[in-house]
């Protein structure tokens, strides 16, 4: 996703002081400047003003994660890069490194585009100016607003973001000779739209309204758009297209993959983007559902690209399973995690292979924070207690932090799992999809097959 923003710190966000703790408002968002202890160390989010890297800038940028963190990166849920594992020591030489290499960070509050905005020849509007300028009116109008109050400029395409949810949304249309920007707030109808400037200007109307709510407000906040407000038909909430594809835009080629469960190694990563180079590639984007994007001018290599990035251990097809399971860090980097999610989420993935037909939504969650996905999914695995126990919990249609439906011992997962997926593949009607095949069993015998009990002549304990 492209972002639009300025160098300049939110209210709120403290420096961390080299060797210092982290200071971080409550609810933030981690940053160079405020960055966030986590189980591996601190934790800095960055995402460069402009929205894109050169492929020159992110190799340097992977270095300095290389040498003042632990190597490891996170390509977020929204398309932002996480730097993990690094100390109050060596939060300022990475920020100088950065500044080094050219990139300047957006922080304070983001303005979000398409990922191929100004390139897509398919786009009805370039949301690249009405981003900039409204990130530059709500820099300068010194509000003190919510780190993650979600602003969303968007101008079409085929990487459109109406998946993405905003509390603040302008979404081009076309209209003979142009386009037409209507504004929606928290995904409602505001009956607002018009030319570029005048909706700058009612979206700034409604930051004011905002913002007089109180520094921890959101656009559901506002009574005028609270749960009773209809929900506009412009809000779209269909699941943005996969950025894991390859993109004929003309002039120019992208090509995107993804890291399993959205992290990878800082080396992995360079010899991914040195390839990429070496094939015509020259600019890294990051998109939505935690992937990158590789461009270049027409001309570049992508098919030749494609088993170099999967060799590496990249999703290079949209119907990989990796791309339906979001997994946290875990225990492995995380102080709340109590489970090992990529290692559930790959067991899931080899174990389950009935539920990944892509009719499901699937999360696994290190703690009932379910950071990875703050909405609903499907099916959720969740670290919990069983017997006393470590175990794992399951939920449906809900999130990692509802009622639990059934639980099993840590020790028995790997059975659980099997067993789950196993009995749906047995229990499959003829084009039944695994969503469908789900919902006529019903909660109980799913929770009887992932507790390991004994129901319709299969012994789901001894699987």
């Amino acid at each position: 996703m492209t972002m639009a923003g300025t160098a300049m710190r939110s209210k709120g966000e403290t420096t961390v002081a080299q060797g210092a703790p982290p200071a971080l408002r409550r609810g933030g968002c981690p940053t160079l400047a405020s960055p966030m202890q986590t189980g591996d160390g601190l934790l800095a989010r960055l995402r460069p003003a402009s929205g894109v890297f050169t492929a020159e800038a992110f190799l340097a940028l992977l270095d300095a994660a290389d040498a003042f963190g632990t190597g490891r990166l996170d390509i977020t849920a929204r398309g932002n890069v996480q730097i993990r594992g690094l100390r109050g020591e060596t939060v300022a030489p990475l920020s100088a490194a950065i500044a080094r290499a050219g990139i300047v960070p957006c922080e304070g509050i983001a303005v979000e585009m398409p990922p191929l905005a100004g390139l897509d020849p398919t786009e009805i509007a370039d949301a690249r100016p009405v981003a900039g300028t409204l990130s530059a009116r709500v820099r300068d109008s010194g509000f003190d607003l919510a780190p993650k109050l979600a602003i969303v400029v968007d101008g079409g395409g085929r990487l459109h973001l109406d998946g993405v949810a905003a509390d603040i949304r302008l979404k081009a249309t076309a209209i003979e000779g142009g386009a037409s920007w209507h504004l929606l707030v928290a995904g409602r109808e505001t009956g607002r739209s018009g030319s570029a400037d005048a909706m700058i200007e009612a979206a700034m109307a409604v930051v004011a309204e905002i913002a007089a709510c109180g520094p921890a407000a959101r656009a559901r906040d506002l009574p005028a758009y609270g749960a009773s407000a209809p929900v506009s038909s412009l809000a779209g909430r269909e699941a943005s297209p996969s950025p894991v594809a390859m993109f004929d835009l003309g002039t120019h080629v992208a090509r995107g993959v993804a890291p399993a469960f959205g992290q990878a190694e800082a080396q992995v990563l360079r010899r991914l983007v040195v390839a990429a180079l070496s094939y015509g590639f020259s600019e890294v984007r990051l998109a939505p559902g935690r992937a990158l994007l590789l461009v270049g001018p027409a001309g570049s290599d992508s098919a030749a690209l494609v088993p170099i990035a999967r060799s590496f251990g990249f999703a290079v097809d949209a119907g990989d399973p990796v791309l339906r399971i979001d997994a946290c860090a875990g225990a492995a980097g995380c102080a709340s995690g109590r489970i090992d999610t990529h290692a559930t989420a790959t067991r899931l993935i080899a174990q389950a292979p009935a539920l990944m037909d892509g009719s499901l939504d699937l999360h696994v969650s290190g703690c009932a924070k379910g950071c990875a996905r703050p909405r609903a999914a499907d099916v959720t695995l969740v670290a919990a207690a069983s017997d006393g126990q470590p175990g794992l919990g399951i939920v449906l249609g809900g999130r990692a932090g509802d009622p639990l439906l059934a639980t099993n011992r840590l020790e028995d997962v790997p059975c659980a799992i099997t067993a789950l997926g196993q009995w749906v593949a047995e229990t499959l009607e003829k084009g039944e999809s695994a969503a469908a095949c789900l919902q006529r069993l019903g909660p109980a015998r799913i929770a009887a097959a992932f507790s390991g009990a004994r129901f319709n002549g299969i012994d789901h304990a001894v699987l």
